[in-house]
């Protein structure tokens, strides 16, 4: 089974790891948005919140298929800077691209971690959206992509699990 904390844990080194990238936060919106109020260090990487379905055509085999994903954010002084703006998404884009190589990487090298924080991850799920402005004048790219994982819906009436 996929391991949250595993997940929160790989992202938050690749961050730690990245040359370019200054801050981490989680799913939560309230932490990025109480980062602004504190200097947010840019750019940062920010995991957004999975959604997932189970998937058994035959009952048998059951996955558990997972969509994440995370967004990389930079921030620029100057509004309405339409050149600056498409320079700092450019430069978004490329973090997030070298975070999916690395992601590749760790899944085919079978990384202990990324076993268990990614399994089943697919590069052909790996899709990206452009955002900006959001919060306060900041751009970045989200990268989405699926993992699967099996799961084990066991049910046992006698031993009284609920």
């Amino acid at each position: 089974m996929t391991d949250i904390n595993s997940y929160v844990e790989y992202f938050r080194t690749i961050a730690r790891e990245h040359k370019e990238i200054n801050d981490f936060y989680m799913m939560d919106i309230n932490e990025p948005l109480a980062a602004l109020r504190s200097n947010i260090k840019y750019p940062a990487l920010i995991l957004t919140s999975l959604s997932g379905i189970f998937e058994a055509p035959n009952l048998d085999n059951i996955l558990d298929l997972i969509n994440r994903g995370f967004l990389i954010i930079g921030h620029l002084n100057q509004i309405d800077d339409f050149s600056g703006e498409m320079l700092l998404v450019s430069r978004m884009k490329q973090i997030g691209i070298d975070i999916i190589a690395r992601m590749l990487y760790d899944h085919q090298k079978c990384e202990p971690l990324a076993l268990k924080a990614i399994p089943g991850f697919n590069i052909n799920s790996v899709s990206y959206e452009i955002l900006g402005p959001v919060f306060d004048n900041d751009y970045g790219v989200m990268f989405s992509f699926r993992i699967q994982d099996c799961l084990d819906l066991e049910y046992c009436p006698e031993q009284g699990q609920l």
